[in-house]
């Protein structure tokens, strides 16, 4: 079954070659309303990216797998009573399924950021497994959300040591745009947190590490143009700063430079032919 697509602001979105369920396409295709909320932003900024197990170590499996898994991870958030679940679910036979409108709904899948990003499940095997079908289609999605959000394709060069982009992501990470695991943002327990609320939660909110989503995905996005900067260090803030000064000097844009490729950087770098699915073009600007 090919589906509908991807739902976004209320349109529809096909990835080529793909199968995308989207809501209505089938009866389980959906969110509890326990699972979610309306969203108060209408800046979507992040993807995140978990495994359905986030377990560690990884490896790649061959080939797809026999499908199914979309539909029994979703009835398992549906009739889990800890409230939670992501957007979208990539089987093990590289099928999508969209579980709401992207856009419009915040879905608890990774506590301080969910208000402004998308959650993607990479279904994971029993044995730490991955299909080779999971991990080209995670790339394709992540590519077209990226386009259609607008959200630059860029992520942390930390390497993984069991603990989250500290600075920025524990205070929630507003003003950190790009592709992140749920280990990059929700690994250890934001101790801001009120005493009562931390007790809810012994192992913090997200009981996972290097596997939730593992290393293999980042990789393939790297490979598939992603740019990673030290966001600790602001690096990525570093980069964008000229460039937005120079489609204002340039160009005759008037952005506000301030580092973030935000809406109107993104809208700028699409007027200029400097925007290609998330990845920035070089091209003639600077």
């Amino acid at each position: 079954m090919v589906g509908n697509g991807l739902l976004i602001g209320h349109d529809w979105y096909l990835i080529p070659g793909i199968s995308v369920l989207g809501p209505g396409d089938a009866p389980w295709v959906k969110l509890d309303a326990g699972d979610c909320r309306a969203r108060k932003t209408q800046w979507v900024r992040q993807v995140t990216i978990h495994t359905t197990k986030g377990l560690w170590p990884q490896h790649v499996k061959p080939g797809a797998g026999p499908g199914g898994r979309d539909r029994s991870t979703a009835e398992y958030w549906a009739r889990d009573p800890q409230h939670g679940g992501c957007h979208l679910v990539v089987d093990n036979d590289g099928s999508i399924t969209c579980l709401v409108d992207l856009l419009k709904v915040h879905a608890y899948h990774a506590t301080t950021v969910n208000e402004w990003s998308v959650g993607i499940e990479m279904y994971q095997e029993a044995d730490g497994g991955i299909y080779e079908a999971v991990l080209t289609s995670t790339v394709a999605l992540v590519l077209k959300l990226c386009d259609v959000l607008g959200i630059p394709l860029q992520s942390t060069s930390r390497v993984y040591k069991n603990n989250t982009i500290v600075n920025r992501m524990l205070r929630g990470g507003d003003d950190v745009v790009g592709v992140y695991g749920h280990r990059d943002n929700a690994w250890q327990f934001p101790q801001w947190l009120p005493p009562e609320v931390r007790a809810k939660y012994p192992n913090g909110y997200a009981s996972r590490g290097q596997g939730d989503p593992g290393d293999e995905i980042y990789l393939r996005l790297k490979r598939a143009g992603m740019m990673t900067f030290d966001i600790d260090a602001g690096a990525e803030k570093a980069f964008w700063l000229p460039i937005q000064g120079s489609l204002n000097a340039k160009h005759g844009e008037k952005l506000t430079p301030d580092g973030v490729c935000g809406p109107g950087t993104v809208a700028a770098l699409r007027r200029h032919g400097l925007w290609n699915s998330g990845v920035f073009t070089e091209a003639p600007l600077i």
